[in-house]
């Protein structure tokens, strides 16, 4: 096996127990720490927005960092702090303290997988990169799958500190993990990306300026940083609180929380599977795709809730939104090539804020109206406008296009 693909599984490992337990373990978290502390749902979803948002600023951070530090050294030191936040996290009644920790386990995320990992794949593939990407993480998704009835398990027997310090040993064991495997460049190890016997072809490529300055005029880049951010503010703010979504709609604890890890399983297959549509296709096809599969997805919430249309929504929604994250790096390298990537990603990152915006509205249509409905119409409008934004991107200035269709 090409070594490149134990360095998407242990991407897959820092995604699932960072950025994984960070979005979906509220699922299990929210009211047991709701009813412990005597903290709110608005309180809760004002703490993950901040935490989000400092997440994401993080984001181009990370990636100019990249280009400087070792992968290996960051991707260590991340595993380690995120561990040691995810600790102080159950340690702590003070929503404030807890806001704090849960803003450095966002931060840690970004270095455990999420940008510090992207920059590791497009180092490591070229051929298979969507897929890569697409095991790269799966581990967000395959975490929903996972921590959330293991979570609530420990809760039950044990506590909600007993829980997080579980979720934060077993973070802080993939720092000497980390160490052991991570090369920055397959060349370290005598190899070639792909796993082939020399270096890959280089397409041939019109020249393209990826500063800072130039990004900022650049039409393409705001459009795939505004649609993907528009696109990921939905994902995240639906996949972080479904399970208390359907317990407000009349269902049982536990078949409210299986709905919500089913939509995650098919949320982690769908990670590979748009990444072998981006590989065969082109990201730009299936960025298009994703957006309008899940205006349709989010459009079953208008029907009247009964088990079968939760049911239908949970597959449809995971399995259309859980692509985001794999064509999202596909298309950066795609459009800007892939020797820009670390430049064009650090820029659209910074667009990614939007994403951030989701739980105060969610927040404000709990805390206003006592159910989601305000919030549901706000995200499938955001869908509708990420769909018209792709349309809007033209395939002949994608950078590797002509290398693609070969």
């Amino acid at each position: 096996m090409f070594y490149g693909w134990k360095l998407a599984a242990l991407i897959t490992g820092g995604n699932f127990m960072l950025q994984g337990s960070a979005v979906y373990c509220m699922n299990a978290f929210m009211e047991p720490l709701c009813e412990v502390n005597g903290w709110t749902r608005a309180g809760l979803n004002l703490s993950m927005g901040l935490a989000v948002l400092a997440g994401q600023l993080a984001m181009p951070l990370a990636a100019a960092v990249s280009a400087r530090r070792s992968l290996r050294l960051l991707t260590t030191l991340g595993a380690l702090a995120g561990g040691a936040a995810t600790l102080g996290m159950g340690m702590t009644q003070s929503l404030a303290l807890y806001t704090l920790w849960f803003i450095l386990v966002w931060v840690c995320a970004q270095f455990c997988g999420g940008v510090v990992g992207n920059a590791l794949i497009s180092r490591w593939f070229r051929h298979f990169q969507g897929r890569a990407f697409g095991v790269a993480n799966a581990g967000s998704s395959l975490a929903g799958v996972v921590l959330p009835f293991f979570c609530m398990a420990l809760i039950h027997a044990f506590g909600v500190t007993a829980a997080y310090t579980v979720l934060g040993v077993l973070t802080c064991l993939l720092g000497p993990l980390a160490w052991w495997l991570v090369r920055d460049e397959p060349q370290a190890l005598g190899l070639h990306p792909d796993g082939r016997r020399h270096e890959p072809h280089a397409p041939k490529a019109k020249p393209v300026n990826a500063s800072f300055a130039a990004l900022i005029h650049s039409r393409q880049a705001w459009f795939v940083g505004i649609a993907y951010g528009l696109a990921l503010m939905t994902a995240s703010t639906f996949m972080s609180q479904m399970k208390p979504r359907f317990a407000d709609l009349g269902l049982e604890a536990w078949p409210a929380m299986l709905l919500a890890c089913l939509s995650a399983l098919f949320a982690a297959l769908a990670k590979y599977a748009w990444g072998w549509v981006s590989d065969r296709t082109t990201p730009l096809v299936a960025s298009r795709l994703i957006m309008a599969m899940s205006v349709a997805s989010v459009a079953l919430l208008l029907l009247p809730p009964s088990l079968p249309q939760l049911t239908l929504f949970s597959v449809a929604f995971g399995g259309c939104i859980g692509g985001l994250w794999t064509v999202l790096p596909a298309v950066v390298s795609w459009y800007f090539g892939s020797q820009n990537f670390l430049s064009a990603y650090k820029f659209i990152t910074i667009i990614l804020i939007l994403r951030c915006a989701g739980f105060p509205v969610m927040a404000a249509s709990h805390g206003l109206f006592g159910s989601y409905a305000l919030a549901d119409a706000f995200f499938g409008a955001s869908l509708l406008t990420s769909l018209l934004l792709t349309f809007l991107l033209r395939p002949g200035d994608a950078v590797e296009n002509a290398h693609h269709r070969h």
